[in-house]
């Protein structure tokens, strides 16, 4: 119970920093940002399985949605589809520690962040003149690698806290 309400924290403080501080690294003309709650989603996921991962996803886009005043559920279901996606990597013990503590977190992290944001941008953009090639090429994949960066950052602490 203390580690779900542990992963919990964790996903409301990256929200917090995700919505408040995470525009000044914003990259391109498009203003591309990493996506911080992704990364810990995708973590969490590894570590609980699928449904653990497609439940804190959809709390996670829930709140990320009332917080931007944007599409209303949107964000909840990509993030839901990324938390389920990642819930996959949750095999037995050997492999979640081989996927946390190596760059195949980065691999994941990527996966995950091209699914989330291809749902997201399609409905997002949805009725607009804007083709679906100019959409995979201005947001999705530079936010999908922006956001794998991100993710050697997990990487790091679970290496400082095996080498203490």
């Amino acid at each position: 119970m203390i580690g779900y309400l542990k992963n919990a924290g964790i996903l409301l403080g990256l929200i917090i920093i995700q919505k408040t501080l995470i525009w000044l690294i914003a990259v391109t003309s498009y203003d591309v940002t990493p996506d911080l709650v992704l990364v810990g989603l995708v973590y969490i996921g590894i570590r609980n399985g699928k449904i653990y991962g497609s439940v804190s996803g959809f709390f996670a886009g829930l709140i990320v949605d009332f917080v931007s005043f944007s599409f209303l559920g949107l964000m909840a279901l990509s993030k839901t589809a990324a938390g389920f996606i990642s819930g996959f990597f949750c095999t037995d013990e050997n492999k979640i520690e081989r996927y946390l503590n190596t760059y195949v977190f980065v691999i994941i992290v990527f996966l995950c962040s091209l699914i989330n944001n291809i749902i997201y941008y399609t409905f997002y953009f949805q009725g607009s003149t804007l083709p679906f090639s100019d959409i995979l090429i201005r947001y999705v994949v530079p936010t999908a690698v922006y956001t794998a960066l991100f993710g050697i950052v997990p990487i790091i602490i679970e290496k400082r806290k095996r080498s203490r």
